[in-house]
């Protein structure tokens, strides 16, 4: 195992997954249109963070750090995205995480 990992799980900042995480749940568990979108973009969270876990691949920290900003960044709106417009947004996070958990593999 990579010894940059070593102490967390995945790629992810600890703070980070977490927003991530409540606020996927959140909208998840609402019973709102907004809810299959969000608990794809939670699947895709889990596979970007088992990604990161098991890469061997070697990246660039900075890299990292860049796109953990980015995806900080994008959290920010969508907790200010009205519901009407979540399930696109959501989509697009999930694209994101999609290519996040390739980045892991160096792909």
């Amino acid at each position: 195992m990579d010894s940059s990992k070593e102490g967390y799980f995945g790629g992810l900042p600890e703070d980070l997954f977490n927003q991530l995480l409540a606020f996927l749940q959140g909208v998840a568990g609402g019973g709102t249109p907004a809810a299959g979108s969000a608990l794809s973009a939670l699947v895709s969270l889990a596979q970007s963070e088992h990604a990161a876990a098991a890469s061997t691949f070697p990246i660039r920290p900075i890299d990292a750090v860049f796109k953990s900003i980015e995806l900080k960044a994008d959290v920010e709106v969508l907790k200010n995205t009205p519901t009407a417009g979540l399930p696109p947004a959501l989509a697009a996070l999930k694209a994101k995480l999609d290519k996040l958990a390739l980045f892991w593999y160096g792909k």
